[in-house]
């Protein structure tokens, strides 16, 4: 891949397969992908890992930056870190059938989401109500759980990083447990431990970048739902046709869902929805997302305490990297949350102790947030301003995306930095050209 950035990518691109059909470019929200020789695409600006461009591309150019799963070392001790948007990739099958499914693949351990997204709804919570006290975040606060809103925030709405809420993410709390309780054993012993993050959203191993291994020597990879769905449809496959159930018996408490909660947790609305808090909103889909974080800028929806925002349509069961379509997927939910039900598995006391103790703060800072994903690029100084502006008036196109940038503007600035030259412009070469079409 071509990359002139250095801020994190979630994509690579095939030059390849790349057919120049530019539908990368329209969806785009941070205006980061360019096309070079009508084939050769490239990233010269921030990739929030938001996925769009892996679904608008026509060819299969655009692929998430995984690790991939290969074989599983037999010599390592391998622990799948399991988003509860894997179970509704399954219709008919239980999270037990698709976790046993996982050990058959050659996993040891298979760890459940949904426990810490419990931890991480209480934890919520306790800061909503301490905040109607202390005021100390301004409403409506934001839920940090999809990594691609706090990275779009950061990046377009840096002013609104004080709405996010400062509690460690589900994901992060459970590589925290991993590490210090499954990690901490096998190294004791001097076994080799590799981590893999089961995805539905291009995100990478960056999704627990606010918790560290310290000292670890685990190896970590990320790995989307769509690279094992076949190989674990495979072995669904053939539990179900053996004579007798298999079962196992798991070690620790989060290597099993024993609630519809978490699975709920995959559909738009199912965060607030599963919260004891009263004035909250959900909202899906990344124009939308960006429309009503423009509107809580302009100051409103300060009578909603917490609002649950998902880039990706019907929430995380329409991520770029899930297998199965959406409302298939979502109606398997709702058939898994009626079989399960919902309940609770942590005292409140617990929690409550842990929460007292700081246990839910993440260590990176707002402020470092807003390091990592801001765009850094060189300041345009007003006389670059101005010819930027004087060239999106000669150009006076609209936003064709020929010339390989998203629109014109976006090309007036590649021009003025030096990247492209204005002949790129199909329009103004074709005015050079021909007299009688110059302005």
């Amino acid at each position: 891949m071509d990359n002139e950035s250095q801020t994190p990518n979630y994509v690579c691109f095939d030059k390849d397969l790349c057919s120049g059909s530019r539908a990368c470019l329209k969806g785009c929200p941070t205006l980061a992908i360019r096309i070079r020789q009508n084939k050769s695409c490239r990233l010269e600006g921030l990739c929030i890992g938001c996925g769009q461009c892996v679904r608008a591309c026509p060819s299969g150019a655009v692929r998430a930056a995984s690790s991939g799963l290969g074989a599983l070392e037999e010599d390592q001790i391998s622990v799948a870190m399991v988003s509860p948007i894997l179970y509704a990739q399954f219709p008919g099958f239980m999270p037990k059938d698709v976790l046993l499914g996982l050990r058959r693949m050659g996993f040891h351990h298979t760890v459940d989401m949904s426990y810490f997204l419990e931890m991480f709804q209480y934890a919520a919570e306790e800061y909503i109500r301490r905040n109607r006290v202390s005021q100390e975040s301004p409403w409506p606060l934001i839920s940090p759980v999809c990594p691609v809103v706090v990275r779009l925030i950061a990046h377009r709405f840096p002013n609104l990083m004080s709405h996010v809420i400062p509690i460690m993410r589900p994901i992060s709390l459970m590589a925290r447990e991993v590490r210090d309780r499954i990690v901490a054993e096998y190294e004791a012993s001097g076994k080799q431990v590799s981590l893999y993050y089961i995805n539905p959203c291009p995100t990478k191993k960056e999704s627990c970048s606010d918790i560290a291994l310290g000292e670890s020597r685990a190896l970590e990879r990320a790995i989307g739902i769509n690279e094992i769905y076949a190989e674990l449809s495979r072995q669904l496959e053939h539990a179900m046709s053996e004579d007798r159930p298999c079962f196992y018996q798991p070690r620790y408490e989060f290597e099993a869902c024993a609630t519809g909660n978490g699975p709920m947790w995959g559909m738009s609305g199912g965060e607030v929805a599963d919260m004891n808090i009263e004035h909250t909103l959900a909202v899906s889909g990344l124009s939308e997302t960006i429309n009503y974080l423009e509107k809580i800028e302009l100051g409103l929806f300060r009578d909603v305490e917490y609002m649950e925002f998902r880039v990706c349509p019907e929430g995380c069961l329409g991520g770029a990297l899930t297998a199965i379509d959406k409302y298939l997927a979502k109606n398997a939910v709702q058939k898994m949350v009626k079989r399960l039900g919902l309940g609770k598995r942590l005292s409140p006391s617990y929690l409550r102790r842990l929460y007292d103790k700081g246990w839910f703060l993440p260590s990176t800072s707002p402020s470092k947030v807003l390091q990592l994903y801001t765009e850094k690029k060189k300041p345009l100084t007003l006389d670059q301003l101005k010819e930027i502006e004087r060239l999106v008036r000669d150009i006076d196109g609209r936003d064709c995306a020929m010339c390989g940038a998203s629109d014109c503007r976006t090309f007036a600035e590649d021009v003025v930095r030096g990247k492209v030259s204005l002949e790129e412009c199909l329009l103004v070469r074709a005015r050079d050209k021909d007299p009688y079409t110059a302005k």
